[in-house]
């Protein structure tokens, strides 16, 4: 297999060097006939044919022993200018001569396919630790097929073309056609037929390698998909407990105080009885907001690891909101400060039940500025609401989620889902909570 191609204009200055400059060279010792032997001129003979087979190949190699021997007989041994040869040491000298002028040109010949082979593989192996590399330093299928395209057609010097679908393209004379990833191709490599042969090396390397950068792809990503399971499931107990733990004190008051309106061996007072029944009522009232809090996020499919993203921007999430409390929204919109519209991306069902619950948690610390915040800063989106306390600085008395209530877990819930993080701070002029996620 012949491993590089002879320009046509260098075969050309091959065929003349075979053939011209012997006869040229042995003209011009002629004059020195007298004081060389053939021997001599047989020898200078011999390093023209060595630099003839290790600059073109064993065939002008040849060619140019065949005609050196010719000439070194034409015009050195006698009788000069005919090619008899009386004396048979002569014809001994001529085979011997032309036995190692092709014996040189054999292993000449030899060891330059040894070194272009070499040379073709040394490139092969950097193309492959090239491909491995650039391979490495992306994380998508698309990126990795784009770049092993470029790689392969610089390297091979020829059109090759990847297609990142598991859909084969169409068949083309004198193309071929490697799928990648197993057992199911998940691409195609597309490269002309006579590059595969002298190039298998690196090309079977990089169907590898492709194939195997796409199993990890499928694996990272199944990994992901397990790791965002488990921490669904995670902020799923986290939520029940403390839905447990917010449901059992409103439920705890109410059975306490119908019990004691119940025993009708406790002798209470009317203002009593009115006490008890108001209690009653509002952990009823309180219960009932849990229950709807819970009912609103079974809506939203909180259970599903997939969320549903999709571009919207801040005011309609205000606004989603805002609908979402209905009976507070007339309150909350006239203390609540919009930021300019910016453009969101996430889940709106799940985003806008967290900004619902922090506008009802805002309104429980009195009368205060609640101002709202929207940025995107670099990789991640942020909702910062800020509600400015009284001057008395406390809260009002029927602040349930002041910090730690069902309200606050629903946002943390929201934001892990998202991947993101939420925290909430509350000190004596203001309470802070900023939800953030990645874009």
């Amino acid at each position: 297999m012949r491993l590089y191609q002879t320009r046509p204009d260098k075969k050309l200055w091959g065929w003349f060097h075979a053939i011209a400059w012997p006869v040229f060279f042995t003209a011009l010792l002629i004059p020195l006939r007298q004081h060389i032997s053939p021997t001599d001129v047989a020898m200078l003979q011999l390093v023209w044919i060595s630099w003839m087979a290790q600059r073109y190949g064993k065939t002008l190699a040849i060619t140019s022993t065949l005609v050196s021997v010719l000439a070194l007989n034409w015009c050195f041994v006698p009788p000069y200018y005919t090619l008899h040869v009386h004396d048979t040491r002569n014809l001994i000298s001529f085979v011997v001569m032309a036995s190692l002028g092709i014996f040189i040109s054999y292993l000449s010949d030899r060891i330059n396919r040894q070194l272009q082979k070499t040379r073709n593989l040394m490139s092969q192996l950097r193309g492959m630790y090239m491909l491995a590399k650039g391979l490495a330093s992306r994380s998508d299928w698309q990126g990795q097929c784009a770049f092993a395209q470029k790689l392969l057609s610089r390297r091979l010097r020829a059109p090759v073309r990847l297609y990142a679908s598991a859909v084969a393209p169409a068949a083309e004379a004198g193309l071929c056609q490697l799928p990648l990833g197993k057992p199911q191709p998940a691409g195609w490599l597309v490269l002309p037929q006579a590059l595969l042969l002298p190039n298998h090396n690196l090309l079977h390397a990089a169907q590898s390698l492709l194939s195997q950068s796409h199993a990890a792809l499928e694996l990272k990503h199944e990994a992901n998909k397990n790791l965002l399971r488990v921490e669904s499931e995670q902020q799923r107990a986290m939520l029940l407990r403390s839905l447990s733990h917010d449901l059992r004190t409103p439920l705890a008051t109410i059975m306490g105080a119908s019990s004691m309106l119940a025993d009708t061996e406790l002798t209470l007072s009317d203002e009593q009885r009115q006490q008890q029944a108001l209690n009653i009522y509002r952990h009823s009232k309180l219960l009932q907001q849990h229950f709807e809090k819970v009912l609103e996020l079974s809506k939203a499919q909180l259970a599903d690891v997939q969320l549903t993203y999709s571009q919207f921007s801040s005011d309609d999430l205000i606004a989603g909101a805002l609908a979402r409390r209905s009976e507070l929204a007339t309150d909350i919109a006239q203390r609540l400060a919009c930021p300019p519209p910016q453009a969101l991306s996430g889940d709106a069902g799940l985003l806008e039940i967290a900004l619902a619950n922090l506008l009802e948690n805002a309104q429980k610390y009195g009368a205060g500025r609640i101002e709202l915040g929207c940025e995107r800063v670099k990789q991640w989106q942020r909702l910062v609401l800020r509600n400015h306390l009284p001057s008395a600085g406390t809260a009002s008395g029927n602040a349930a989620d002041a910090g730690h209530g069902l309200g606050i877990r629903i946002c943390e819930t929201v934001a892990a889902l998202h991947q993101g993080r939420f925290s909430f701070v509350l000190d004596k002029t203001q309470a802070v909570a900023v939800l953030e996620w990645p874009l």
